[in-house]
Order: structure tokens, then sequence, then C-alpha cells
């Protein structure tokens, strides 16, 4: 009985930091500590102190790219590929955008690159919606797949600690995963729609003068002299940084043995190479100093997702502690007979935080305590982006003013989105190509 009410205690105050909002869902975690352990006497478990330390340390290496011009250099790369192949735009956009945040570790690239989707995918009289709404989608399902992100590092600490997967292990599930479903959104919305030139906003839009077409196509080139070697020099820095992380988690042999005789674990090899990253670059910064990181969007976000992070995963690891052998002995029985219904919840938890690193924070740990299988795992938490069941995602809101031929809309039932159809089969697909690698590769 007990546990029932710890479940609905968490669930109650989850759902009520949400309906507060951002930040206050950390301190609704804070609250449940409090009601764990003072009023139901639960003993007291550890915040994920490693998970915290690995996003920080990511999150100041990509700052520091952001603060030297290297993430406006990678935009500036994926106009110059957008231009050169403008008529598949549809799914050239989600490939582009998802390989632009696997290379970042933050969605929040995708901003700078939806107006030039805007403009090609016009100038081509191709429906907007369809490579917006894709790119959209697909810059959340990156952030499963790439070292650099929350989500992913916070998920690598879950794992090398309790399953004994590795990094390059959960890389190779993850990448080809979540690159599939990208493309698979980009295929599924290259007819969706009627097409631009009978849409009835885009001529309704052309016929007031609120959208101007140019009557002459004039091909743009992308100027790349505005951009400092320095910044250009990041994004190799950055780059080569991260390929020493895999290559040391693929080669065991190359890491130090310390003087306990273990062997350096790769939560603090990524640590070490990520601090080594920005501190290299801040080295070569010349118009700028180093506290140029701490203004970076992607320093903030990263912190935020630390601050999200401690408030949620302490408070779950307490009544995960607190019920250890009822989920074993009761619960686990059940999931483990029904799994595909972990995989479920990790879709629908999902669309509820519409947040990767706290949606991470909340199924995972409990999935390991339920000895949930670990391809079901795996194919649960690739989902953990897919968070467009209902617009409520600021992504999925904030898109729509980029569309300037007002296609990419919400519907009249709300649900029926953009956003629904390629969010829908990239998570199918993400899910099957995840459990299918992972039943082969672990």
């Amino acid at each position: 009985m007990l546990f029932w009410i710890e479940l609905a205690v968490m669930l109650l105050l989850i759902f009520w930091g949400l309906r507060r909002g951002g930040f206050f869902l950390t301190l609704a975690g804070g609250v449940g500590a409090f009601i764990f352990t003072f009023v139901f006497k639960a003993q007291m478990s550890d915040p994920p102190l490693t998970v915290l330390r690995i996003i920080l340390c990511v999150v100041i290496a990509g700052g520091a790219m952001q603060a030297i011009g290297g993430v406006d250099f990678l935009v500036a790369v994926a106009e110059k590929l957008l231009r050169k192949y403008p008529k598949s735009v549809t799914v050239l956009a989600p490939l582009i955008t998802w390989i632009f945040v696997f290379c970042t570790g933050t969605g929040h690239i995708v901003w700078s690159i939806l107006p030039i989707i805007n403009e090609i995918a016009i100038e081509n009289k191709i429906r907007p919606e369809r490579p917006i709404a894709a790119s959209i989608v697909s810059c959340q399902n990156a952030v499963c797949a790439t070292p650099l992100a929350a989500a992913m590092a916070a998920m690598i600490a879950f794992m090398e600690e309790s399953a004994g997967v590795s990094l390059v292990q959960l890389l190779l599930i993850a990448i080809p995963a979540t690159l599939c479903g990208s493309i698979m959104s980009g295929v599924i919305m290259l007819k969706k729609g009627k097409e631009l030139v009978d849409d009835p906003e885009f001529q309704r839009r052309v016929a007031e003068g609120t959208l101007v077409l140019s009557e002459k196509h004039e091909e743009k080139t992308v100027d790349f002299s505005r951009f400092s070697k320095e910044a250009k020099l990041s994004v190799v820095i950055f780059l080569v940084g991260m390929l020493c992380i895999v290559v040391l988690g693929a080669v065991p042999a190359l890491r130090p043995m310390l003087e306990s005789g273990s062997q350096m674990g790769m939560t603090d090899i990524i640590q070490i190479f990520m601090l080594l990253i920005a501190t290299v670059i801040c080295l070569i910064m010349k118009d700028k100093k180093p506290d140029a990181v701490l203004d970076t969007q992607v320093f903030k976000s990263g912190v935020f997702a630390c601050v999200m992070v401690i408030g949620l995963c302490w408070m779950v690891n307490i009544f995960i502690g607190s019920q250890s052998a009822f989920l074993t002995e009761v619960v686990s029985g059940f999931t483990n007979q029904y799994p595909w219904i972990f995989i479920i919840a990790c879709y629908l938890v999902a669309n509820i935080t519409t947040s990767q690193a706290s949606t991470t924070a909340i199924v995972v740990p409990l999935g390991i305590a339920l000895g949930i299988n670990t391809p079901i795992l795996i194919a649960g938490w690739v989902l953990v982006g897919s968070h467009f069941l209902l617009p409520t995602a600021s992504e999925a809101l904030a898109a729509i003013a980029f569309d300037s031929a007002g296609t990419t809309k919400i519907g009249k039932y709300v649900v029926n989105t953009s956003y629904l159809l390629p969010s829908l089969v990239m998570a199918v697909v993400d899910a099957a190509v995840a459990y299918g690698l992972a039943c082969v590769i672990l």
C-alpha cells in the first residue's frame, strides 16, 4: 500500500512542477525529497553527482565553441549544403539538422537554420511545413545520439554503472536508430498537405501582400569570409576531442591505469576531455574573454538541465531506494512480461516533461530498478526526444513563426499539428531500430 501512496505523491509532484512550469519542476523534486524522508521515513539517497558533472563539463565545451563563433560557422555550412540541393530540402533539412545537433550537442542550432529552410522551400515552391516540421522533430531526436548532450551524458552514467553498457555500444545503437528515424520523418512529409501554390493560407498572404515573392530567383552564395580562423578552428578542436572520447571508449587499452590498479572509467574521461576542449578553445580566443562562455545559449540550457536533474533525480532515487523490494518482486514481473509497456511509458513521460534530460532522470533509474531488459530500456529511452504528441514543447510553438507561408500550424483539435505525423513515424523507427541493434550488439 505504501508503494502506491509514494508513487502517487511522486507523480502528483511531477505534474505540479510541470503545471507551474520550467524551473519549478526541480523545486517540486526537492519537496518530494522532503516528504519521502521526513514523512515516509525513507532512506536517504544521493543525487546523481556523476551525471551532473558530465553535463556541466559538456556544456562548458559546447558553450566555448558557441562563444568563439564555431556554432555560427556550422550554420553557414548547413546553409551551403541546403542551397546546393534545394529540391531535396524536405529530406535533406532534417538530415542536416540531425548532423549539426550531433556535432554541437544542442537542439538550439535549429533556430538559425529554420529561416534558411523556409526561404529555400518557398523559392522552390515546396510547402515549408514539410521540411520545417521534419527538422524540428529531428533536432530533438539527435539529442539522444550525441555524447555532447545532457540526456546522453546522463544515460551513459546510468548505463555504464548499472548495466555495463559502454559509451561505444550506446552510440552504435543510438546513432543509427535516431538517424533512421530522422530520415524517415522527412520521407513521410514529402507529400504532406496541399502543394504550396494550392494552399489557401499561402494564397491569402500573397494576395494581401504580407508575403512578397521574388519575381527573379537569384542564386545566393554563403559568405564564409566573415568567420574568423579561430571560429573554424574551434569546430575542428571540438570534433577531434569528441573523436578522442569515442576512440578511448572503443579501445579500453588506451585508457590510463590508475595507482589503485583500476582503469579510468569513461565517465571521467568524458569530463576531462570536455574541459580540455574548452581550455584549448578559450586559449585561442582573441576578441572575447573566457567569461563569454557563461552567456551562451548552450551553457545556459545545460545548466538548466543540471538544475532539473538534481531535483527530479534526487526524488526518484529516494523513491526507488525505499521501494526497491516491492519494485523487484512485484512490478518487475509485470513489466518483464509486458515490456512494451515500458517503451510506451517512456514516450508518454517524454511528452509530459518535453525535456530529454528530465525524462532520462525519471524513466532510466526506474527502468534499471525494475530490471527492464537492456534492449527494451534503450529502445524506450531513444524516444525521449519524440515529445510532439501535444504542442506543448517550446520548439513546436516557436517554429510556427518561422513559416512565412503559414503552412506549419496547430490544428483545430490541438493534437493534429504539423509535427504529429513525422514525430510518430520517427518514434516507431527509433524504437524498432534501437531494439534490433541492442539485441545484436549487447
